[in-house]
């Protein structure tokens, strides 16, 4: 004979024991409601958006570092360094910095990076994450600035190495020039590009139809050596006075470009109290159940 229970043994056991499943489901929910409202701390979120862009504005001479520096992946890095974090949030006065707290998701196939903070309430929610991104804008400022300056420093030392090659060379010219008689507006040539007569004298015009080949081509090497590092120092000295103005009026604003502020959500994210409290309604009717049933079964192996 088959040992089976028919629903109706079934319904019975429950009914004699409905007392004990009301109880245990009863406390279940106290549990639960304990937990939910005085155990587990409410926690709050704030989010914003930011657009992270490089070709907003013509970056001139910067524009490669501007490319590199401004994208989401570095935002995201600058945005998620946890010693920078802990280092700014006790410089300001905070408690320890919990990286678990902030979460950076680059938007698919966008430039948009959304941010989220949470904190034990909405104000200081809202107020972290002003804090961080202030943090990362004035990184990306800090990083940039310290790039023009070395640019800066590279091209005033380009410049300064270049000056005293062209005043070598017009020294070697000049020099050539007085050992040779030559006359004197041989040097002002070397100063300038138009073409110009003078009036010579005849001992003037005497050493210039006495100049052989081998003066001249030396001269005209000369020549040539600085004109070439005269057109670079130009060029150095104007790629130095660029960098020089955009030191001075670099703003990151234009890159990056707050979407949506950090905002003030007071309503709690966590915890779920109504999925806590239907998780203690099914666990405390399980509960009742098992026991019922065990109570019967216990009831029948004693009596055999």
């Amino acid at each position: 004979m088959e040992d089976t229970i028919e629903f109706r043994e079934i319904l019975n056991i429950l009914l004699k024991g409905k007392w004990i499943i009301v109880l245990c489901t009863i406390i279940a929910m106290i549990i639960s409601s304990i937990v939910s409202w005085f155990l587990l701390e409410e926690q709050y979120e704030s989010k914003a958006i930011v657009q992270i862009s490089s070709g907003v504005q013509d970056a001139g001479i910067m524009s490669n570092f501007v490319s590199n520096e401004f994208t989401p992946t570095v935002y995201m890095h600058r945005m998620q360094n946890v010693e920078q974090n802990k280092k700014y949030f006790q410089a300001n006065g905070l408690e320890d910095f919990n990286k678990d707290n902030l979460t950076v998701i680059n938007q698919l196939d966008t430039n948009l990076v959304e941010m989220k903070y949470t904190e034990t309430n909405p104000e200081d929610a809202q107020k972290h994450l002003q804090l961080l991104m202030d943090k990362t804008k004035n990184e990306v400022s800090t990083s940039i600035k310290e790039t023009l300056n070395q640019l800066e420093k590279t091209y005033l030392n380009e410049s300064n190495s270049l000056s005293n090659e062209i005043e070598e060379l017009m020294s070697n010219y000049n020099s050539v020039i007085t050992k040779n008689k030559l006359p004197e507006v041989l040097i002002l040539q070397t100063i300038t590009s138009s073409q110009f007569l003078l009036n010579l004298t005849t001992e003037q015009s005497n050493a210039l139809s006495n100049v052989t080949g081998t003066i001249q081509n030396e001269l005209l090497q000369l020549k040539a050596q600085i004109d070439t590092k005269s057109a670079e120092y130009t060029e150095v000295l104007t790629k130095y006075q660029t960098v020089k103005t955009e030191l001075d009026s670099f703003k990151t604003d234009p890159f990056i470009r707050v979407i949506i502020d950090p905002t003030l959500n007071e309503d709690s994210i966590s915890p779920n109290k109504f999925l806590i409290l239907t998780i203690g309604l099914v666990l405390g009717l399980l509960i009742g159940i098992g026991l019922v049933f065990f109570r019967s079964s216990w009831k029948v192996l004693a009596k055999k």
